[in-house]
């Protein structure tokens, strides 16, 4: 019984951080198969780093190479960012480069999406595209401080 109890709370456990994005399209991003087959790089940072941050999760996906995939992130971007109460974007050639978006807060949490594809600049060399999803207490101000 016991050997049940510890296999079901390490199973709820896990399962956490992904509940955070489960009404947002870019949850499909976090913690599944566009990681493996897109050989892409997964933070997740949660507890005590994040408590002088006043976050209480963060998480990231860097694709080396986002080209294959700009299209269709940018899709789920423009998707979970219509309900954004402030944002902040910029557009080359008519297709998102960077955006920063403040989402609705979800069981008292506020929540921040960030996105930037860099492969959009003419000359650049590095052709990744970024997501960023952050969670917590933290106030616009205070990421703006923390992030310059």
């Amino acid at each position: 019984m016991k050997r049940l109890k510890t296999i079901l709370t390490i199973f709820v456990l896990a399962t956490l951080p992904a509940l955070a994005q489960e009404d947002l399209k870019i949850g499909e991003l976090f913690g599944n198969d566009y990681i493996k087959k897109h050989k892409a790089t997964e933070v997740m940072v949660q507890g005590k780093e994040l408590k002088p941050y006043d976050l209480t999760l963060f998480r990231s996906v860097t694709f080396d190479n986002g080209k294959t995939l700009s299209e269709k992130i940018e899709k789920w971007i423009e998707t979970d960012s219509r309900n954004a109460y402030d944002k902040e974007v910029g557009r080359i050639n008519g297709k998102l480069y960077y955006g920063f978006f403040c989402l609705p807060p979800h069981k008292g949490k506020n929540r921040y999406l960030f996105y930037r594809n860099a492969a959009l600049q003419s000359d650049s060399k590095d052709p990744s595209l970024s997501v960023v999803y952050m969670e917590g207490h933290a106030t616009l101000e205070q990421l703006k401080t923390m992030f310059k």
